[in-house]
């Protein structure tokens, strides 16, 4: 059984420890945030009372013993707005859980995973394959589902990725796949500047209506990850840049081991060019911070 520790103070708090709680995982969950009345406590507990999952209140020694501890944000305001909170929270609840012995992995469900990944991993001092962020595994799931439609072929036979943030991303035409075939190949007969526009507007409004169900199912789909039943997709992860680390979406194998890079997954020169204005997007909110 896994034991997760949920931490925040938003509509995704409540969304994730209520899926968590149904979830088929075996799960032990636990609650630790500002005001957890404020959050309907009692109502999650209740809710356990019908669930698989056992739910309670997070302690020093559920800190401790956590195999996942789960950041999601700080309110429900603009991202922008709940960044410095979200830190400033992270950092207390990180240095309580080290102090009390915390071995385990850190996933961040935050609206800006960016920010919050590079900000645990730091304050953590965790290896960084045991702290990573939802990232675009949702895009991308977007991404290969509007492929599998427009091409009329199983949703198992695409492989394509969404890379850098929730907020700023690049589909990676250059990378995707129908089967063993690269799509553009398929593409090349038919107007691709026009399937391409179509891909991005359906990312954009899924990426504009995404919610708290969304980030709830994220998350329990990595801890099946972490328990065993391994993923391939683009997670937020730490990476060495010459202007110093920062965290970026990109493919990676999510199992037991955490998150580690199989092998790197580059675009093409034009995708490479914005995946870049990216990343100088993330540092500037970084600096906000640092």
């Amino acid at each position: 059984m896994q034991k997760v520790v949920v931490c925040g103070q938003s509509t995704v708090t409540v969304r994730v420890c209520e899926r968590l709680i149904q979830s088929p995982l075996p799960l032990g969950v636990a609650l630790e945030a500002t005001d957890a009345a404020a959050l309907d406590f009692e109502r999650l507990a209740a809710l356990a009372l019908l669930g698989a999952n056992d739910f309670a209140k997070a302690t020093a020694k559920s800190l401790a013993s956590a195999d996942v501890l789960i950041f999601t944000d700080y309110g429900d305001e603009p991202a922008e707005a709940v960044r410095g909170e979200n830190v400033a929270r992270m950092r207390r609840v990180l240095n309580a859980a080290m102090a009390a012995g915390f071995g385990g992995v850190v996933l961040v469900a935050t609206r800006e995973a960016a920010v919050g990944t590079y900000f645990a991993q730091r304050i953590s001092g965790l290896p960084k394959a045991d702290v990573f962020g939802v990232g675009t595994l949702a895009l991308s799931a977007c991404f290969e589902r509007f492929l599998a439609t427009r091409f009329a072929v199983p949703l198992s036979a695409v492989t394509a990725y969404a890379v850098g943030t929730q907020q700023d991303y690049v589909l990676l035409w250059s990378r995707a796949y129908i089967g063993t075939t690269p799509a553009l190949s398929l593409m090349k007969d038919l107007d691709a500047g026009a399937i391409m526009q179509d891909a991005l507007g359906a990312c954009d409004a899924f990426a504009a209506a995404t919610g708290a169900a969304v980030w709830a199912a994220a998350v329990e789909r990595l801890l099946a990850a972490l328990a065993g039943d391994a993923l391939l997709a683009p997670v937020t992860t730490l990476v060495d840049r010459d202007d110093g680390p920062l965290a970026i979406a990109q493919p990676m194998l999510v199992d037991g081991r955490g998150a580690t890079l199989l092998a790197p997954v580059t675009g093409d020169n034009a995708e490479q060019d914005e995946l870049a204005a990216i990343e100088a997007k993330v540092l500037a909110k970084l600096s906000t911070i640092d």
